[in-house]
């Protein structure tokens, strides 16, 4: 995949603190358009923390986060001299973001919730806005459930949907937090089929997986964490078939065993 010249995401020297946990400690990472980033490691890695990071839904404790040349986080101290609270809204229009569980307003359609953001805050017009939510809703599977409520959905479907509506704002980039960890096995498959199609379309995509297989076939690039930093990165063939740390290769053994 050829990447363009300069990043769309970059994060440099990065620490968040929680009291006297650091979750995140020094990270340093970019990330280019079109590129699809799985980001493996245990429970506790601040994997989850990074993206909530990317998103601007954790505060940075220090370093800096740039998307699309554009500073978003940097540290406290620093921050007013980069980015307004305004600015900040811009920025973070420009990512989406698909959570382990659904998050879509149950009093709502399919439709009515993919179409609830663009014309609320982008002031769409509702046609226009309804035209695409079923292109989208067509894009993920669901084109027969635009009138249907959550509650008439599976799992899976909703994660569908709610991929649908992380769409329809039309991001630069789409950061998922273990987007299949609340889904029976049975249905995990429809979701990460989604998400393949996505990262064929180049669209630029941070994954944090426990779904080694995704990883694998899909990733352009895989990050191992733990505790806190990047251990190891490389394309999925190097990771998973020569990891060159004790920690990763630990790891690796341990999903295979499970």
């Amino acid at each position: 995949m050829a990447l363009t010249d300069r990043p769309i995401i970059e994060i440099k020297n990065v620490t968040k603190r929680f009291g006297s946990l650091t979750a995140l400690d020094d990270v340093s990472l970019s990330v280019h358009r079109g590129e699809t980033v799985a980001i493996i490691g245990p429970s506790g890695s601040g994997k989850s923390t990074l993206l909530r990071s990317i998103n601007n839904l954790e505060q940075i404790s220090s370093g800096e986060i740039v998307i699309d040349g554009q500073t978003l986080a940097a540290t406290p101290h620093d921050r007013a001299e980069y980015v307004s609270e305004k600015e900040i809204r811009q920025i973070c229009g420009e990512i989406g973001m698909i959570f382990q569980h659904f998050n879509l307003f149950p009093h709502m359609t399919c439709l009515r919730n993919i179409t609830y953001a663009p014309i609320k805050v982008k002031k769409q017009p509702r046609a226009q806005a309804e035209a695409e939510a079923r292109r989208l809703l067509e894009l993920v599977g669901l084109s027969d459930k635009a009138d249907a409520y959550p509650s008439q959905l599976s799992g899976g479907q909703k994660q569908r949907v709610a991929i649908a509506r992380g769409l329809a704002m039309n991001p630069a980039v789409m950061l998922f937090d273990e987007p299949t960890s609340a889904l029976d096995p049975e249905i995990t498959g429809e979701v990460l089929a989604v998400m393949k199609r996505l990262a064929e379309a180049q669209m630029t995509m941070l994954v944090v997986t426990h779904e080694m297989g995704f990883a694998r076939e899909v990733a352009d690039r895989v990050i191992f964490m733990a505790d806190g930093r990047i251990m190891e990165q490389g394309d999925p063939q190097q990771i998973f078939e020569n990891p060159q740390s004790e920690r990763l290769q630990n790891f690796l053994r341990s999903i295979i065993r499970s």
